[in-house]
Formats: structure tokens, C-alpha cells, sequence
């Protein structure tokens, strides 16, 4: 038996089909390692490239990036927080803007900061004079104007000013709108 075991079989196939599928499957086997070659290739080949421009143009994507951003870096100085003052709000203002005849009107309500609080106080106590004045100002606008969000800075200005003329004691820093309806 062991003289059995030493002999060689050859190993050959015992039929001819057999010879094919070992053909393919060797064929089957070459066109995977390719096919995965070509995947390796296909992904990491855009990698690389971006990796490259990104190394050599960094500079200025980094200035188009901020430039779009709006952001600086941090070695910039920070601009200084806006300290508020004491407010007061005016509110049920109901105009009917210039050149309408009634048919349009403007809802809105005022905010008024003021960094003093005794300014504040006679603001209290001149209330009916600075709603009149508000009052008119804002009737001499034509609905154009009012709805011209462009001109709401210089609306601003304007109240802020008229309001100014009337106190004495100091003076209104901002106006705010907290309520701006236009029908």
C-alpha cells in the first residue's frame, strides 16, 4: 500500500470539459484583479488630483474662500460689540401715506434708544407731541416711498432727527421698527 501512496497520479483531467473550466476560471480570475485595478484607479485619480490642486493653488483658494465667506482670520481685529442703550416703544401708528385719498395706510411701531434714561422720561412726557410729529412726517411719504425698503435707513434718520428737535434733555441714539405693515 505504501507503494500505492509514492506513485504520482498525474492530474490530468478526466474529461475534456473540465480542462475549459479551469481556462475560464483563470480568465475570470485575471479580468477581476483588472477590473479592480480600474476602480482603484477611477477613485483615487480625482483624489489625487484635487490633492494636488489644493497643494499648489491653496493660497489663493483660501482668498477666494474668505473673500466669499465674509470671514477674516482671527489675527484681524474683532470689531467692538454695540452697546445698547434704555428703549422705549411707540406703538398704534396708523398713517395714510401721501397721494392715496385713505385707500392705503401704513401700521407701524416705533422703538427708541436712548443710553440716558431721563431721556426716556421726557419722551413720556412729550408722548403726544412726538406721535404728532411722527404722525406727519410719515403722512408726507407716498406709498412708493414707504415701501422702498432702500429708504428705510434714511426713514430712520429722518424720525430719529424730528424726534431729536423736540427733546431737551438729550438725545434718541436709534430707531427701531417693530412693526412696519403697508396695505
Amino acid at each position: 500500500m505504501a507503494e500505492r501512496a509514492q506513485q504520482s497520479v498525474p492530474e490530468t483531467p478526466d474529461a475534456p470539459g473540465e480542462k475549459v473550466a479551469q481556462d475560464t476560471q483563470e480568465n475570470r480570475s485575471s479580468g477581476s484583479w483588472l477590473s479592480r485595478l480600474l476602480i482603484v484607479a477611477l477613485t483615487l485619480g480625482p483624489a489625487a488630483a484635487g490633492a494636488w490642486l489644493a497643494y499648489f493653488y491653496y493660497p489663493s483658494l483660501a482668498q477666494a474662500a474668505e473673500q466669499f465667506s465674509g470671514t477674516k482670520d482671527d489675527k484681524e481685529e474683532k470689531k467692538p460689540s454695540v452697546e445698547y442703550g434704555q428703549f422705549m416703544e411707540l406703538q398704534g401708528f396708523i398713517v395714510n401715506p401721501a397721494g392715496t385719498d385713505g385707500t392705503r395706510y401704513l401700521m407701524i411701531n416705533l422703538g427708541l434708544e436712548s443710553a440716558k434714561g431721563d431721556v426716556l422720561e421726557e419722551l413720556k412726557e412729550k408722548e403726544i407731541v412726538v406721535r404728532d410729529t411722527v404722525l406727519k412726517l410719515l403722512g408726507q411719504r407716498t406709498v412708493e416711498e414707504l415701501a422702498d425698503i432702500s429708504l428705510r435707513a434714511q426713514l430712520k434718520k429722518e424720525l430719529r432727527e424730528a424726534v431729536n428737535g423736540i427733546l431737551q434733555k438729550g438725545k434718541i441714539d436709534r430707531v427701531y421698527f417693530t412693526q412696519y405693515v403697508l396695505q
